[in-house]
Order: C-alpha cells, then structure tokens, then sequence
C-alpha cells in the first residue's frame, strides 16, 4: 500500500511511528522533511519514545506538525499496579487518537512499535502491525523488504532515509540534497565524536590520540574539538592528557556533556565533523557540515551514511564486517583494518580543500594500508536517492556489485522507476565469486515459474464447477516444496539471500480473504521473483558472468 494513495477534500494526517534511538528519528525527519517538500498537502504527526525525542525535540518541532512522546515502560512497569499501567497506557493511546489519523505508518518494526501500531485507531496502516488473530501483518512491498533485508543481511544498498521515504510513499521530484552549502575555504575546527554506543564501533583512545596528533601537527590553525556524553568523560581525558597530545593541548577542547541542542548550535560551516557514531553525522547533516564517518563493527555505511552529498565514510574490507550485535568478536580485526596514517590523511584534505584527491591519497600512504579500507562518498542517483561510491578501488567486491545491482532491481520492480549506474568494473577473483552464483540464479528461476504454474493451478480448479480438494491440496504441497527448495538456494547461494527472504516475508503477508485471493496474490509474489531471476540473469550476461541463454522453467518438479 502506498501511504499517499489515499485522496480527499481535506488535510490528510498522517503518523509517523519511530520509537527506536536517536539516530533512527534524525533519518525519520530526513525523509518526512522530503516528505514535506514534495507533499506540502500532508499534516504529518511522529509517534516518539520520551527519552530519544526530548534531546532533539528543537529539530523534530521544525520538521513534524506535532510530536507524541509516549514511554511505555513507564507506563507498564512505573505503575504500582496493572490498573494503573493500563490507564496511563490508555492516556497515551487517547492522545494519539484525537489526531484523527488517516494512514499510520510504522518504522520501527520493534514487538512494542507492532503492538502500538494494532492500537492506533487509522484507516490504513502501513508497515507492521498484529491482526485480531496475533498475526504480524506486513502489507506492503517496501516494508516487507526492508523487514526481510535490512534485519536479516548486509546487502541492502538504500540508506534509511530513502528506504523510509519509500515507505512513506514520498515522490521524489525535489530534495534537500545539497552540497551548495559547504564552504569553499579551508576548515579551522575539527569536531570529534570517538566514542559509539558500543566498544565493536569504536577505536580505543590511543589510536584516536594518533590521529589527532597528526592532525594537529600538520595542520597549525587548526583546532580540535572532542564531543561525547558525561559517561565519555573518562575517555576523553584519556585522549586529552596522552603524552602526545600534551604539547598541543591549548588547542584542544572538550564538550563533554553538551545537550544536542548546544552542539547543534556550536557547531557552523567552519566546522568538520569526524566520528564512529552516525547519530551526530546525522544531526549535523541537517546543517549541511561536511562528515568523516569511520564506520566499524556492526555499522553499516550504506544505510547510515549522513544524509547529504559530498560526505565520506571509511569502512574495513574485513570479511566479517559489518558483523551483528549479538556476534561475539574478542579480536575486533575491523579496527585494525582502518589504519590512522589513512584517517589522519583523509581529515586534513578536507580540512583544507573539502574533498578527498584519491591520488594524493594513493601517494602518500602504502598499498598495504589502502588495501584494507574502502572510502566511500556520497552522491545523487537520478530518481533521488542516495548513493555512495567506493572511490578507493576501482575493482568492486562481489558484495559491492549486488548491493548497487539490487538498488536498480528493487527500485525498478516495485516503484516502475529506472535509474542507472556505470556497469562494475571487478578482478578475476570477484568475477568467480558472481560467477559460482549463476546456477542459483537459474534454480530460483525456475522455482518462481514452477510457484507461478501451481498458484494458476489452484486459481483454475477452485473455479470449476465441482473443485477437487484433493486436487488443491496436492498443488498446494507443491508450493510448500519450492518453498523448501529455496531455503536451500539461500544458504547454497548467500548472495541471493535477499530476493529468498523477501520472497519468504511476502508470502507470509498474502492479501485476499479467500483461497483465490490469496493463490492471486502467491502468483504475483512469485512473478516479482521471477521477474528480479530474469533481471539479475541479464545483468549477470552484460558483465560477462554467463554464457549460456536465459534459464527457461523445466517442465516438472
């Protein structure tokens, strides 16, 4: 369902459920602000948690008509009793419903964000939320996907600004997307932020004490500014009181403890921010301040970039990274893999011409190093959408080249919306790699087409005059068949993973309220499959990766 499908006389409402952290409303607002330029016509109302929104209420009263702050855990466990607890949660859900909500839209995807989505009382709901059989309900094509891949993989090429503006339903003819903004003239301030919410996404001080260093070393007006909350105090006097940084200390400064508002403000176009946390790159980005983001651990660069042009994200090549939160790591290989000379190179041509010159680059530090990391920068796809650019290496990794053929594949199969981008340039061992995962490319193929046949099937004898259950039985054994089947396409071809997922996640989610609704819509699932088999095999023939003709369906299974 599209959320700005629905017409009337008057202002729609329209309400926005984000009750994860901070950094997760700042890309919210991004995509409502685009929202707001490309539908004025909306009234638009965010659904908060009271810790995340209070530090950025400032920003979210620009962006949103009205913001809801709710704390359900106060609610539930701060009451002295199960009748108190359900008075303060019906007060809240009170205050919610008098907004007389036209479409509700859930971005969360969190169990408490579905249950509060159930109980907001709107005529059409988009994104998860249960049904009065305690089903979770995805509906619509952009929320089963980002459920499907971005919870379950790393191959998702969109940032979250995009995927949620997707979401919404946003028609991209304008964007905020802007680098006119940036000053030409060198930066004199450096803003740190070298802390994360965890130690996977973030280096150790003694490696941020190099960098900074360095920095100041080679760069004479240049001062250095170190952001971070009072539980960051120990660690920035760490970095503060190092032998090295000690000569240079008058040109350090510490804003431990700064409320966002205070930062936010501080902070002006002299300004360049540099940081593991993407939460303040994504404040500051709504300032257009020019970003180094050195993203480690469970981060991932291509949805939590900073939404603006012209920014920079260095990432490790490691194999394992981006990992996920509950992966165990004692050796954390990633942090290694990002060396400081690099870092420190990286900041001072931007602190003095704004950009990154990938040949400077290449000149003054090792193969070796460069080897390790990937530089990503930011850039303008023609239908709108953010894309970074691996700028280091000229060769993409496998990873890499599907991440930027899914972006062209989803945008296309379910928006009708073509984009483009430069056919991938790759080594031997990468082509071998794309390579070993033709032959699944052809399975899902012609497990889709046999999925389409069986549906049809089904659709036809329920519509004879005396249907045969046993019949309908047997092709619907059939369906759970290829189902399994592409279970095992998953894990035999990893890099496949995404479309198998989806398609799992939209087979759960069938519309219809009865067995031909539901076989129509299985048909159409399984068509959308077919048609990405179809899509991907093309792709795969113009870089060389096949030589035979496109797969055709076999005719039994």
């Amino acid at each position: 369902m599209n959320a700005l499908k629905n017409e009337a006389d008057n202002k729609k409402t329209i309400a926005i459920i984000q009750t994860t952290r901070i950094g997760d409303l700042l890309q919210t607002s991004h995509a409502v602000k685009l929202l707001k330029e490309n539908h004025p016509e909306y009234r638009v109302v965010l659904v908060a948690r009271k810790k995340f929104a209070t530090p950025i209420m400032f920003l979210l009263e620009k962006v949103f008509d009205k913001v809801v702050t709710i704390e359900h855990k106060t609610a539930m466990f701060g009451a002295d009793n199960v009748r108190e607890a359900l008075s303060k949660l019906k007060k809240q859900l009170k205050e919610i419903n008098e907004q007389n909500i036209d479409v509700s839209i859930n971005l969360a995807f969190s169990k408490s964000a579905t249950y509060l989505h159930s109980l907001i009382e709107s005529s059409n709901k988009v994104g998860p939320y249960f049904n009065d059989l305690h089903e979770r309900v995805i509906t619509d094509r952009w929320s089963q996907y980002l459920y499907s891949t971005v919870m379950r993989g790393d191959l998702n090429p969109f940032n979250l600004v995009d995927l949620f503006s997707s979401i919404i339903g946003t028609t991209k003819k304008l964007t905020h997307l802007s680098n006119k903004d940036y000053s030409s003239e060198k930066k004199t301030n450096l803003l740190i932020h070298p802390f994360a919410s965890n130690e996977k996404k973030m280096w150790k001080a003694n490696r941020w004490v190099e960098v900074i260093y360095q920095t100041l070393k080679k760069n004479e007006n240049v001062k250095v500014y170190i952001c971070g909350s009072n539980q960051d105090q120990k660690s920035a006097d760490e970095i503060l009181n190092s032998e090295l940084i000690r000569p240079f200390k008058d040109r350090v400064n510490l804003w431990i403890g700064l409320d966002l508002k205070e930062l936010y403000s501080k902070v002006d176009s002299s300004f360049l921010f540099v940081g593991h946390d993407s939460m303040i790159g994504n404040l500051l980005s709504f300032k257009n301040i020019k970003t180094l983001t050195i993203s480690l651990g469970t981060v991932r660069p291509h949805e939590t970039t900073p939404y603006a042009l012209d920014n920079y994200n260095l990432a490790p090549k490691t194999e394992c990274a981006p990992c996920f939160p509950k992966d165990e790591c004692t050796e954390f290989k990633c942090h290694n893999d990002v060396p400081y000379n690099i870092t420190h190179q990286c900041i001072g041509q931007l602190l003095n011409n704004n950009k990154i010159n990938i040949e400077e680059l290449n000149s003054s530090c090792s193969s070796l190093s460069l080897s390790r990391v990937k530089l990503y920068h930011s850039d303008m796809l023609d239908n709108g959408d953010l894309y970074i650019r691996e700028s280091l290496h000229k060769d993409q990794d496998a990873k890499e080249v599907m991440r930027n053929f899914y972006h062209i594949a989803w945008t296309s199969i379910f928006t009708e919306i073509n984009t483009s981008m430069d056919i991938p340039s790759f080594n031997i061992q990468t082509k071998a790699q794309l390579s070993s995962q033709s032959k699944g490319i052809e399975t899902l193929y012609e497990l889709s087409e046999f999925g389409k046949k069986y549906s049809r099937y089904i659709i036809e004898e329920i519509s004879k005059n005396t249907p045969s259950l046993e019949e309908i039985r047997k092709f619907s054994a059939k369906l759970d068949e290829i189902d399994r089947l592409s279970d095992l396409v998953s894990t035999s071809y990893p890099l496949l993973a995404p479309v198998i997922d989806f398609a799992k996640v939209a087979k759960n989610n069938l519309q219809g309220n009865n067995l031909v609704k539901l076989s129509e819509a299985a048909f159409y699932t399984y068509n959308e499959i077919s048609l990405m088999c179809s899509v991907l095999y093309e792709f795969f023939e113009k870089c060389s990766l096949i030589n035979k003709s496109k797969p055709e369906a076999r005719e039994n299974i």
